[in-house]
This record gives structure tokens, sequence and C-alpha cells, in this order.
């Protein structure tokens, strides 16, 4: 989910409210707040928890919440973490430690610290490596998942196939590999990932919700058009470099998303018109 925001720059809650309610009614399975596209890393802590009693409460049990925790320090991560938990959340998401090299070492304590603070509780780990400097080797998530059994999924933020097939030859049903990469969704699919979860799903739900059933239908061809349908998304909106693309698009949807923060920017002038022409060339809007 993208964070949306008022002219003042905070979060804005009732339009996060009305944004799950979009969300949902075009077909999304589950809820991720406060990630990379929800620019939560640029938000306090208390935002963060915030934004997740909000989404929470408003998704209501119709899907599941998988709240974004992961912070640059284990103490704060397990404190968002715990305070997902409580606030009714199903799971959470959380990146590797950021800015500073962890060795495997760092990364697995850091990973079992957590997981033990929330031990009946389920753990995403968020894979990014080119985002967050560190990554996952399928040998540490396998330690990880063996040691805490409440690290049940990965989420593989790569357009590396072959690393993303070999955590789904590994999982034999036992934990989650889920794809990250949205030019890969029916690729991924069509080798057992179990799900994707999407940026550019903010702003056109309907189509990632579309392929997913014509992939479980078995209607392959037409699962490959809206792959293509996607990947023409991924290149109007820059794939998710600016989430001020996905504002833009949910603003046209009568989503008032707001701005980014800064340091994020917003688009030009220049840059919105084009974005605008090329989605009303597709027809999407």
């Amino acid at each position: 989910m993208i964070t949306p925001f008022d002219d003042l720059g905070r979060i804005n809650l009732p339009v996060a409210r009305q944004l799950v309610d979009f969300l949902i009614g075009h077909g999304i399975d589950g809820l991720v707040p406060a990630g990379t596209t929800g620019e939560g890393l640029l938000l306090g802590l208390e935002e963060r928890r915030q934004l997740c009693e909000a989404v929470v409460e408003q998704a209501a049990g119709r899907v599941p919440v998988l709240m974004h925790t992961g912070c640059i320090t284990t103490a704060d991560t397990i404190l968002l973490t715990q305070h997902a938990q409580k606030a009714g959340a199903d799971g959470a998401a959380v990146i590797t430690p950021y800015f500073y090299l962890l060795d495997d070492l760092s990364l697995f304590d850091h990973y079992v610290a957590v997981a033990h603070a929330v031990p009946d509780f389920p753990i995403s780990i968020y894979c990014f490596p080119r985002n967050a400097q560190n990554d996952i080797s399928l040998d540490l998530f396998l330690r990880l998942h063996s040691e805490a059994p409440n690290i049940i999924s990965i989420k593989l933020s790569s357009a590396d196939f072959a690393r993303i097939q070999e955590y789904v030859e590994a999982s034999q049903g036992n934990f989650s590999p889920l794809c990250g990469a949205d030019g890969l969704a029916l690729a991924a699919l069509s080798i057992g990932a179990p799900g994707l979860v999407s940026g550019n799903a903010n702003a056109f739900p309907e189509q990632f919700r579309a392929l997913y059933d014509s992939f479980l239908s078995g209607e392959i061809e037409l699962a490959r058009q809206h792959q293509r349908c996607i990947n023409q998304i991924r290149s109007i909106l820059k794939d998710g470099l600016h989430p001020a693309y996905f504002k833009a698009v949910l603003s046209l949807r009568s989503i008032p998303a707001g701005r980014v923060r800064p340091p994020m920017r917003e688009l030009t002038a220049e840059e919105l018109a084009e974005m605008e022409e090329s989605i009303l060339q597709l027809g999407l809007l």
C-alpha cells in the first residue's frame, strides 16, 4: 500500500481507509502497509503504529494485513512487530536492516530476536538487497525457519528469476516464497510461487487480479495478455521508482493520495501529462 499524506505532510488516515476499501473491492487478497511503496522508512514509529491500527481496523478481517515493521535497529523492529500483533495484524513483513553491511550471523541474530519476541506471530522476511544492502541467502533463510518456525515467508524483490525458482523448489510447502518483481508475476506463478507482493497493484489492482485468476483457471494465453499489460503499466509508472506515480494515478481514480514525503519528489508537470496520456492510450481509465 502507498501511504496517503495531506497537504501538511501528515498521514491522511481517512484516505488510507478509503484505499483499503478500493484495493479489497478490486480483488486484492492481502495488504502490506508501510513498505517501500508506502514510504514506510520515511515514517516515524508512532506514524507507523497509527497506520497499522487504521488499516487493520478498516480491513476488518476481510483480507490479511501483513504490516511492514522492519527498522534499522533490532529494538525498534521488535517494538513495531509487537505492536502489529497487539493491533490485530495477521503478520509482519521485516526488511533486512539497511545501510550497514551485515554478515549472516548478524542477520541471523536479528531475525531470531524479532521472531522470538512474537513466537505465535507469522513473520515474512523482506529481501530487497538493491535498496537495503543486505541479502538473505537460501541457506540463511532455511536456518532461520528452523530456529524460528514462525518465520514462514520471504518476499524476494529481485529480477533474478533463478533466485525465485531456487526458493520455490526448496519450499516444498513449508514456507511461502513470494515474488516481489511485477515483471515476473506470471513466470513466478508458473513455477509454483504462491503469490505476488506488488507496488503497481496500488494503481491498477484489477490487472493483477485478472492475471492471477486467468492463471488459476488455466487460461495461460489470457494470463500472458495481462502480464503484457502489467509490463506496460510498469513502464509508464517507472515500476515504482517514484511513489508519486502511484499516487497520481490513484488521484485520477478518486483516491486523493496526496504528496510524497521529502526527500521523495513530486512529478513535474511534463511527467504528469506524459503519464496521463500514456494511461489513456492504454484504455486503463
